[in-house]
């Protein structure tokens, strides 16, 4: 066996150690409680920011059917969820998630988001169109921990919405177990957009 052969076969354990070592640093950052550690981590030490990906949905408190909802905002925050039914004596309507709009890390005080949305008060009768309008709004998001569950946007009676992030309620704000109460600062009256209305009933004629 020749020098030459001999040092290739001493290098080939390094070779593979370090090919291992690449390949579990990978699997480290596609996981999401480790993306979750490492942005904790910086953001103790210089609060850099990052946007991660999260699904949006909602909950429809109101007896309106709601076709959708659409935000905009800084740093990632566009995005929207889907179809609602009307509320029922069992609780709100839930639909499913839509993926995704941006969650920043860490939270920032007075993040404001355009919120448009469109309702039916009368989602049944398919010759009445009266009661479909298209809503906007400023809505502010309140405050959230490190560990989110994606973007909520909340529907109650009158035309009225709030926006949040699912935290488990780290900060007393965002209870998804609970209709928001009356008197939450972050819950904001809806106003029609004309514009906007004349076009979503343009698909029913």
């Amino acid at each position: 066996m020749t020098t030459n052969s001999r040092s290739r076969k001493r290098a080939h354990p390094w070779l593979a150690a370090l090919v291992l070592l690449g390949a579990l640093s990978a699997l480290s950052a596609c996981s999401g409680d480790s993306r979750l550690d490492l942005s904790d981590t910086a953001a103790g030490l210089d609060d850099k920011e990052q946007i991660y990906g999260g699904g949006a949905r909602g909950l429809n408190y109101s007896s309106d059917a709601i076709y959708g909802y659409y935000v905009t905002g800084p740093r990632g925050m566009n995005g929207g969820g889907s179809k609602m039914r009307p509320a029922d004596k069992d609780g709100p309507a839930r639909p499913g998630e839509v993926c995704c709009i941006g969650i920043p890390q860490p939270w920032q005080p007075n993040t404001q988001l355009s919120i448009e949305w469109e309702r039916d008060r009368k989602p049944f009768d398919y010759k009445d169109r009266s009661g479909l309008a298209v809503l906007t709004a400023t809505v502010t998001v309140p405050e959230y921990g490190r560990k989110t569950s994606g973007f909520w946007a909340i529907f109650l009676p009158g035309d009225r919405v709030k926006v949040m992030v699912g935290d488990g309620n780290a900060n007393g704000h965002n209870d998804l177990s609970a209709r928001p109460a009356e008197d939450d600062p972050f819950i904001v009256q809806g106003v029609r957009d004309d514009a906007l209305t004349k076009q979503a009933l343009e698909r029913f004629q």
